[in-house]
């Protein structure tokens, strides 16, 4: 082929054809990845939420939390603060320990560990009531010093589902 006065060659049929098959394997093997990320992300959420419906000492956080729950709401202030003197209480570490099971699981999705649907469909309406439940003593250890970020990936997740589930 000439262009501009120069020979430019531009390959014979099977060097092009090695080159299409080459970028088909390629295209193959980022689709053939990319499912298998997919699956995993879905069997580390399963997973998960096995764990988390039959381990007795996860069984037992919640009902914790929930026993808790009430204790939470009676001193919340006006203003929707929590009064500091629930921090020195068995109800308020109970609270903060359930509440760590869902920012280990905002953490997971956040990170892309977990796969968003699965867990929007299995645990949404969970994390949202709970974030919504004890959002004054979340507030309360977040003001503490060197705290601001505590359960920082909870409530990005939470607002997140809030608005998909149309929660305000």
């Amino acid at each position: 082929m000439t262009i501009c006065g120069h020979v430019v060659e531009v390959g014979s049929v099977p060097q092009w054809l090695t080159a299409i098959v080459a970028v088909c394997a390629l295209a193959a093997a980022i689709v053939s990845i990319n499912t298998q990320k997919g699956i995993a992300r879905k069997r580390a959420a399963i997973d998960f939420f096995l764990k988390t419906e039959m381990d007795a000492d996860t069984k037992k956080s919640h009902e914790d939390f929930r026993k808790a729950i009430d204790p939470l709401r009676m001193i919340v202030t006006d203003k929707g603060e929590m009064q500091n003197s629930f921090a020195n209480t068995d109800h308020y570490w109970a609270i903060r320990n359930y509440l760590n099971l869902h920012e280990l699981l905002a953490v997971g999705l956040l990170k892309e560990v977990f796969d968003e649907e699965v867990c929007y469909d299995f645990w949404s309406g969970e994390l949202v009531l709970a974030y919504i439940d004890a959002l004054p003593l979340i507030k309360y250890v977040q003001a503490q010093k060197n705290s601001r970020n505590v359960y920082a990936e909870l409530e990005k997740l939470a607002e997140q589902w809030k608005k998909r589930r149309n929660v305000y």
